[in-house]
């Protein structure tokens, strides 16, 4: 509205610009209603100009009643073939006239980068859906014959649906998620200083990579938390899915759902168009994507991509402080005035479990490497690597071409799913929970909170 009167010199009420703008996206993607009747012309062009895709559409027989669309496309299937083998999985709410919710499965590049792979578009997140979303996923990922790391925020319907299709696949909880679950065990009980100090704890139990730092830490937790509030939320959680010490697999360091934020947010414009034009919309996005960053990885001259190759140099800077003693074969002992570590180059694995934790070699496995006058890059991933990061992106997406859609065999009149509207006014951007906050450090009593200097009211002992 404040556009409109600086260009136009008109001042116009919130309503009249609410409609306006509803008028100018029917015009430019159709009607609402219309929309869930194109996705049948979609789901046809897609696999008809990228074969290999998968496009699974459900209606309600009995009502003709729109229930809810699976969108792969052959290119992103056969590129995260290259891709490290975790998948992100999230839902996130639509904005558009039938809300509705989508689902999406986000791979992670070698550049640490969001690879998109898979969509659904349905009317709510529940159990039914997720299996539907699962279910067509393991489809695509089963013939790669890969072990898959999926990473969540343990969504609604989601575990459920998780242990019914992939009960053998690791699962990571993402942290920040936990860690707001944790701040509202204490809602009401303490202050914002103890929540802060009892969330500080946890980051350390969470990111402990032995299991002897995470009993240690975990005392000190219960100590500052509580005993009995700090073991009745560790006995809701297996170990397993979110701490480091008793993660078997390889979780390339991933901690967070970060990776699916970024995407939600990346499509965040797109989320409040109608269901066919969102989806075309996202794939017109990701094709350029896929193109954008193909062309830029011919230019790339190292082995690994910018990003790792950076860090690579960070970890070689680091272990030059250490001393390097031969073990036996392949075995060393990696020493600095401080701390000695024991590292086998041949299994990949370091005392300080890091190398086993971010899949890549730390500075203390870089020094035994190079004390035994080996290659580097002969011990790191090849996931890392430019080159998987350009086959990655070697499979396009084909683009769709419109000029024959009135001509399509296909002449489903599908209806909107049936939508019940929230009551106050719809929310178009998502509201940070109080425990995802970042904590800052008061300039006045110098704590850990999410209060400032200005705001603080805690009391100070000053010694005269």
């Amino acid at each position: 509205m404040s556009n409109f009167k600086s260009t136009y010199g008109y001042e116009i009420s919130y309503k009249v610009a609410s409609r306006a703008k509803k008028r100018c996206v029917e015009k430019m993607y159709g009607s609402e209603c219309d929309s869930f009747s194109m996705l049948s012309w979609f789901k046809e062009a897609v696999l008809e100009t990228n074969p290999g895709s998968s496009v699974v559409l459900e209606v309600d027989e009995s009502t003709e009643r729109f229930k809810r669309v699976f969108v792969a496309y052959a290119g992103q299937i056969q590129g995260f073939k290259f891709s490290l083998p975790v998948l992100y999985v999230d839902g996130a709410f639509g904005k558009s006239k039938y809300k509705g919710q989508i689902l999406a499965a986000t791979g992670r590049n070698e550049n640490k980068g969001f690879f998109p792979i898979a969509l659904c578009f349905c009317d709510s997140e529940t159990e039914e859906n997720w299996l539907f979303f699962f279910k067509n996923l393991k489809a695509l990922l089963e013939p790669q014959g890969r072990i898959i790391t999926f990473i969540s925020d343990r969504g609604v319907g989601l575990l459920k649906a998780f242990e019914l299709i992939f009960p053998g696949n690791p699962h990571l909880y993402c942290y920040h998620h936990l860690r707001y679950n944790l701040s509202r065990k204490y809602k009401n009980k303490g202050g914002e200083i103890v929540v802060a100090d009892v969330l500080q704890k946890f980051f350390k139990v969470a990111y402990a990579s032995t299991e002897k730092s995470f009993y240690f830490h975990l005392k000190n937790l219960r100590d500052e938390g509580g005993a009995a509030t700090i073991d009745e939320f560790i006995r809701e959680i297996p170990l397993e899915h979110w701490c480091r010490a008793f993660f078997k697999g390889c979780r390339y360091g991933i901690m967070a759902n970060g990776i699916a934020e970024s995407f939600n947010n990346w499509i965040v414009a797109e989320r409040s168009l109608p269901p066919f034009a969102m989806l075309d919309q996202t794939r017109m996005k990701e094709m350029k994507m896929m193109s954008e960053r193909s062309v830029e990885s011919k230019s790339w001259t190292t082995k690994l991509t910018p990003k790792m190759e950076k860090r690579l140099k960070e970890q070689l800077d680091r272990s030059r402080v250490f001393r390097v003693i031969a073990s036996h074969e392949n075995v060393y002992e990696v020493r600095n005035d401080k701390y000695s570590y024991s590292v086998d180059i041949s299994t990949r694995t370091c005392s300080s479990v890091k190398w086993q934790i971010n899949c890549f070699p730390c500075a203390h496995a870089l020094a035994a490497i190079q004390g035994a006058r080996l290659d580097v890059y002969d011990f790191i991933d090849l996931y890392f690597t430019a080159e998987y990061y350009r086959m990655c992106y070697s499979f396009p997406i084909a683009p769709l071409s419109n000029v024959d859609a009135s001509c399509s065999s296909t002449e489903d009149f599908i209806l909107p799913h049936v939508t019940k509207r929230p009551a106050g006014r719809p929310k178009s951007k998502r509201i940070a929970s109080a425990g995802e906050k970042k904590l800052i450090r008061c300039g006045r009593c110098n704590k850990m909170g999410n209060h400032n200097k200005k705001s603080c009211t805690e009391p100070l002992n000053m010694l005269l």
